[in-house]
């Protein structure tokens, strides 16, 4: 996900260039494993301040499910949108005043444009904050543990001790 703008950069505002890619042996953050190869395609344009790079990417990860914990494979779609401005002067090779904008991933030395943390902050941020295995997982039984998708346990629920007074109530209508 390494692409060269010098010739991008040496170019009139508002020039494009368009490439797919596909990465196959990639992992994006420790925390978050991807299954598979990562396919997506990528708009690069020169704007006033350096680069936009504007795109999709197609991608499997694991995830734990927060119901019942196990793990499980999703496919995302994620669109992106970063801008990159230079480090140093295509033409010259002079230093450049950095951009003040935290929103802004620096070119390298070299011309380079590396979509590799821009994509995976994306994916972060597409990760729902509840992930399910299934949207009807019955998670685990609060009292022993076992996984309710594969059928009730034998646990009897506790009762509420909140409702001991409307027990009593009961016991005096029935003397």
């Amino acid at each position: 996900m390494i692409f060269n703008v010098a010739q991008l950069l040496k170019s009139l505002v508002g020039t494009s260039l368009e490439s797919d890619f596909s990465e196959d042996d990639i992992q994006l953050d420790e925390d978050l494993k991807v299954i598979g190869p990562i396919a997506g395609h990528a708009r690069i344009r020169h704007i006033n301040q350096g680069i936009l790079v504007d795109g999709w990417v197609d991608l499997t990860v694991e995830l734990e499910c927060t119901r019942c914990l196990k793990h499980f494979e999703q496919p995302q779609h994620v669109d992106f949108e970063e801008r990159f401005y230079p480090t140093v002067d295509v033409v010259t090779g002079i230093p450049v005043e950095p951009v003040d904008a935290e929103d802004a991933f620096p070119i390298d030395d070299h011309h380079l444009v590396d979509l590799t943390e821009a994509i995976r902050q994306q994916v972060l941020l597409a990760i729902p904050i509840v992930t399910l295995c299934r949207e009807d997982c019955a998670g685990l039984c609060a009292q022993c543990g076992k996984d309710l998708n594969e059928g009730p346990c034998e646990c009897q629920p506790e009762p509420d001790a909140r409702f001991s007074v409307l027990k009593t109530l009961l016991q005096q209508d029935n003397s």
